[in-house]
């Protein structure tokens, strides 16, 4: 049994061995057409499998049906996966959302639209929260803490900033709020690391 594949369907061809003439050795193969059966198919149509003998249809499940039966089977796992996992909606909102904080510059939007948006976030399920909402539980500063910078990030990346100068970046605006994030986070007495160091979380530098 040969194959050929045109486009989605394959082609089913039987093989003969025709001698040139009686009691001649030599010869030439005949290529019979047998039937049709699209690329995809994961079952043996009936009337195709009238015209096969159980070798052939043994060639076929291993060459087609099975494949492809394990290609479906695949896809599947994967729809199922991707359709139960919140991080790539979250991640395609997060892109979204930049796009409106550049856009809302020049139009902005009511603080209601903003507040909707802020407590359906709330709402997700985060590793180590509890599985119910509960409105009165005092916010993760941490956490919140680390999605602000996230954000920043993808802010400044998305060209909500612009380009800095070539000379004198250390005048801009921005210089100056980056250079207040590193002292609340790592520069001194009160900032985040310190406090971290005074409750156990983090070692203290050896000096």
């Amino acid at each position: 049994m040969n194959f050929k594949r045109r486009g989605n369907s394959i082609s089913l061809y039987r093989s003969t061995w025709v001698p040139k003439g009686p009691g001649v050795p030599h010869g030439y193969t005949c290529q019979t057409y047998v039937g049709t059966i699209q690329a995809d198919a994961m079952s043996l149509p009936t009337d195709l499998a009238e015209r096969l003998s159980p070798a052939e249809c043994a060639a076929l499940e291993r060459r087609v049906l099975g494949p492809a039966r394990l290609a479906h089977e695949e896809a599947t796992r994967r729809a199922r996966l991707r359709e139960a996992d919140p991080r790539w909606r979250l991640d395609e909102a997060l892109r979204l959302v930049n796009e409106a904080v550049e856009r809302s510059q020049n139009a902005a939007v009511t603080a209601s639209v903003t507040q909707s948006i802020k407590s359906a976030v709330e709402k997700v399920k985060t590793i180590g929260s509890s599985t119910t909402h509960d409105k009165t539980q005092v916010p993760d500063a941490l956490r919140e803490a680390h999605r602000a910078i996230t954000a920043a990030a993808t802010a400044v990346r998305s060209g909500q900033y612009g380009r800095g100068p070539e000379n004198g970046f250390r005048k801009t605006s921005v210089y100056r709020r980056w250079t207040d994030i590193l002292q609340a986070v790592d520069g001194g007495e009160q900032s985040l690391l310190r406090a971290l160091q005074d409750a156990g979380y983090a070692s203290r530098r050896v000096r």
